[in-house]
């Protein structure tokens, strides 16, 4: 049966194994995000493309409208200046329809500016919604890769966490608690062999006493310096 400190090796072993995989992980996330980015700019370029057309085809189906409307004011000034019966009132057709086509020939200006604005914005929806199905096209295959790679370190590390389980279990509980804290503290190795008289890790100097049970006893005993697990070698305690 292993002892308690091969135990709690072989746990921080299980535990290197993890977090080496967390980092292949986190190494895909900036192919994701650029990838994601890219598409993204795109997408919201085609959103305000599509919200300048329909602005530019409300004001174009407005200015329309009030087109036709003064175009019907001057057909009906002209058939009132066909049967006005006194010079007054052919003179205020008459100055009707002058002004209604001057606003009209006004708003026919306004239109043919609309209408250039909506062409140009047509133009540059149909230029990114190519721009997006080309990006789409070109990322299919970069998107598998990544994903592919998401599979294989996904299995591995469902392996990785399964066998850990196991591992924990041979670890007394009091010690796995104070193992995991320490590690989640400081997110890397929480168990350290003595360098001599000292913390593997900060290199503290441990006291002749401490150093004497951890020897004697197998003990493993945490530095006061940096809060790690030491132990000694089985070399190391002869």
């Amino acid at each position: 049966m292993a002892t308690e400190l091969q135990a709690l090796l072989a746990l921080q072993e299980d535990d290197v194994i993890i977090r080496g995989l967390e980092e292949r992980l986190a190494l895909l996330e900036p192919r994701i995000r650029e990838l994601d980015g890219r598409r993204t700019r795109i997408l919201d370029a085609i959103a305000r493309s599509t919200a300048a057309a329909e602005v530019e085809e409300k004001k174009q189906a407005h200015l329309r409208d009030r087109i036709a409307e003064h175009k019907l004011l001057i057909e009906k000034n002209k058939a009132a200046m066909d049967v006005v019966q006194n010079i007054k009132m052919a003179t205020a057709a008459a100055a009707q329809m002058e002004q209604a086509m001057k606003i009209v020939a006004t708003e026919d200006s306004d239109l043919l500016a609309i209408n250039r604005r909506l062409e140009d914005v047509r133009g540059s929806l149909a230029n990114q919604q190519g721009e997006l199905a080309a990006l789409e096209t070109e990322q299919e295959a970069a998107r598998a890769d990544v994903a592919a790679q998401q599979g294989v370190i996904d299995a591995e590390m469902n392996e990785a966490m399964a066998k850990r389980t196991i591992a924990a279990k041979e670890v007394a509980a009091s010690l796995l608690d104070k193992y995991d804290r320490i590690r989640k503290r400081k997110m890397a190795d929480a168990v350290f062999a003595m360098r001599g008289m000292s913390c593997g890790n900060c290199d503290t100097a441990i006291p002749m006493q401490r150093r004497h049970v951890m020897t004697s006893t197998e003990a493993i005993d945490l530095c006061e310096a940096c809060g790690v697990l030491m132990y000694f070698t089985p070399a190391e305690r002869v």
